[in-house]
Order: structure tokens, then C-alpha cells, then sequence
């Protein structure tokens, strides 16, 4: 084995070791159809977020809103909801 890759390992792990982790629990809440209605977020990552949804007779979404959150993000109709992260400026 050369020595070269034994560095590089020894030094990913040291790095590897020293990554920060978030905690966070999210709560949701669904209707009797079995929908989405609510989330609520606390711990270390957007905490106190609350996110809220309804719908109409026909099952479409009608309204989808975030509070509480700190960090800027664009809810797009893909794959259900997507949500994508907006960079501070």
C-alpha cells in the first residue's frame, strides 16, 4: 500500500470526525382523506417553522403556506411539492 493513500485516509477520517450534525423533529398532521394539513418543525434547524395547506372539493392543492422560517425557499408543483433552497444575498 502506499503511504500517500494511508495520509489521505488518516486525514479524511480526522476530518469526518469533526462534522457538525442538526437535530430537528418535524410533526405532521393529516386530514381524514389522509392529506397533508400541517408541519410543524423544532430543534436546531428551522425552528418554528409551520407549514399549512388546503384543498379544494376536487382534491387540488389550493394554498400552501410557510411561517416561522428563517430561510427563503420557492415551493414548486414537481413530484408533489418540491422545495427549493434560495441563496441569502
Amino acid at each position: 500500500m502506499n503511504l500517500r493513500m494511508i495520509r489521505t485516509g488518516a486525514l479524511l477520517l480526522s476530518c469526518a470526525s469533526g462534522v457538525a450534525h442538526a437535530a430537528s423533529t418535524t410533526t405532521y398532521t393529516y386530514d381524514a382523506l389522509g392529506r397533508l394539513t400541517n408541519a410543524s418543525t423544532t430543534g436546531t434547524v428551522n425552528n418554528g417553522a409551520q407549514m399549512s395547506t388546503t384543498y379544494d372539493r376536487a382534491d387540488n392543492r389550493t394554498t400552501y403556506q410557510v411561517t416561522g422560517s428563517a430561510n427563503k425557499v420557492v415551493v414548486v408543483p414537481l413530484n408533489g411539492l418540491t422545495v427549493i433552497p434560495m441563496p441569502d444575498n
